[in-house]
């Protein structure tokens, strides 16, 4: 899989020093966590190929302009939820079947499978709109929440 990274849509980008401009790759890979979501952020191999397939279809879309920033804005917000959800997908895989470890699991469980409900419309909004790109279907995507 190759490495990818996502800006953040509501951050400005760094600048490259006056006399050496690195590439964004390497700006990517050296920014902070608040400013992008890279790739090799999602350990889990399902995740990474969740990330990136939704990346790759967002990268597909044209249209209004101010739809596309709504799109964007949701997209980020939805990688950085998945990006945050990784330490606990693998506590939660990693912690054994123990007396009153469901009580202790429902919750996270529970939002998990929440955030995995919201990024599977989203991702399937965005494959119905590369798939059919009319505006009305832009502002259907871009009216997700």
């Amino acid at each position: 899989m190759t490495f990818w990274w996502m800006w953040n849509p509501s951050a400005s980008r760094p600048a490259g020093r006056r006399f050496f401009r690195p590439s964004e790759e390497s700006q990517a890979r050296s920014a902070g966590a608040d400013l992008v979501v890279r790739s090799t952020d999602f350990t889990c191999p399902v995740q990474q190929r969740r990330a990136s397939s939704i990346r790759a279809d967002f990268l597909k879309v044209t249209g209004d302009p101010a739809q596309l920033a709504i799109v964007e804005r949701r997209l980020w917000t939805l990688l950085v939820a998945l990006r945050r959800s990784v330490p606990i997908r693998e506590a939660l895989t990693a912690a054994g079947n123990r007396p009153g470890r469901a009580a202790l699991v429902a919750e996270p469980s529970r939002e998990l499978a929440d955030l995995d409900r919201q990024v599977d419309r989203f991702a399937a909004a965005l494959r119905v709109l590369v798939s059919d790109p009319s505006p009305e279907q832009l502002r259907h995507t871009a009216a997700l929440d």
